[in-house]
């Protein structure tokens, strides 16, 4: 993101939005002790869980910016900024940015 070196691995970009089923065993098993010793790989790999336990979202739930069409009518439910965000001055212009930003200033106002 912002010009740092990806690195490929398995499940990539699948941990970046999940909806977990908090009673399933293999998911019982990420206890406070598991989440906070764990490797970053071992979680966000989901390497806890075997393939087939692992269910799909709808791609406008989990849309990749700059790896994805467009949607052709309306917006994606909920975008990943994955090449880089718009909090980054060098990603203010990518697609939804606006958004991003109008929200970000919206939530600013109202702080102050």
């Amino acid at each position: 993101m912002d010009g740092a070196v990806q690195t490929q691995y398995p499940r990539k970009n699948w941990s970046s939005l999940m909806l977990l089923n908090c009673g399933h065993p293999s998911t019982r098993q990420l206890t406070p002790d598991v989440v906070n010793t764990q490797t970053g790989a071992y979680l966000h790999r989901m390497q806890w869980a075997d393939d087939a336990e692992i269910g799909a979202l709808p791609a406008d739930w989990n849309w990749l910016e700059g790896s994805m069409p467009k949607p052709a009518s309306g917006y994606p439910a909920a975008v990943h900024f994955t090449r880089g965000g718009p909090w980054f001055d060098d990603w203010q212009t990518v697609d939804y940015a606006d958004l991003w930003i109008d929200e970000r200033n919206r939530l600013s106002a109202q702080e102050t």
